[in-house]
C-alpha cells in the first residue's frame, strides 16, 4: 500500500476510534461511512454505519474490560479497510480528498497528509498496474516458492524490457 495511503488511513481510523466516546462521533461516523460506501453501490449507507457502530461497541467493551489489544485490532482493521477504499478510488481523488477533509476537520496534521495522499492518488490514477504471480518456482527461490512481480507504469510508457 502506498505510504501516503497508509498514513491517512491510520489517521482517519485513529480519529474515528478517538471520536467513539465524544460528541464528534456522529459526524466522524457519517464521514467514514461515506468513505466506506465508495467501495461500491452495493454498500448501503445503513450498512456502512452499522459496521462502524459494531466497531464502536467492540472498542467500548474493550475499554471497559481493559483490553487494549482488542481496541488496537479494531483500529488496525478500520485503517486497513479505509486504506483499501482510498487505493481503490484513485480516480476519484478529489472526492476522496473532500470526504477526508470533512472527517479530519480540526486535526492539525491532516492537511499535509491529505495533500500527500491526493498527489499519490492522482499519480496512481494515471498509472497502469500489472501483477504476475508464478507458483511453484524453482531455482534460487526453491521448489514450491511463489514469485510475485509488480509493474507500475504510465500509460503509453514502454513496458519492461
Amino acid at each position: 500500500m502506498d505510504p501516503a495511503v497508509v498514513t491517512v488511513a491510520a489517521t482517519a481510523a485513529t480519529t474515528l476510534v478517538a471520536a467513539m466516546t465524544t460528541d464528534a462521533w456522529e459526524h466522524v461516523k457519517h464521514g467514514c461511512a461515506r468513505l466506506l460506501r465508495l467501495e461500491g453501490a452495493a454498500r448501503s449507507a445503513e450498512g456502512a454505519e452499522q459496521e462502524l457502530e459494531q466497531a464502536r461497541t467492540t472498542v467500548l467493551m474493550a475499554r471497559d474490560c481493559g483490553d487494549p489489544s482488542r481496541e488496537r485490532a479494531v483500529l488496525d482493521l478500520l485503517a486497513a479497510r479505509l486504506g483499501a477504499v482510498l487505493e481503490a478510488n484513485a480516480q476519484r481523488a478529489d472526492e476522496v480528498e473532500e470526504l477526508l477533509r470533512q472527517v479530519l476537520a480540526g486535526n492539525p496534521t491532516a492537511d499535509s497528509e491529505i495533500r500527500a495522499l491526493t498527489e499519490a492518488l492522482q499519480q496512481r490514477g494515471s498509472t497502469v498496474y500489472n501483477q504476475w504471480v508464478d507458483n511453484g518456482g524453482g531455482g534460487a527461490q526453491g521448489p514450491g516458492a511463489t514469485v510475485t512481480v509488480n509493474h507500475h507504469h504510465l500509460p503509453g510508457a514502454p513496458g519492461p524490457s
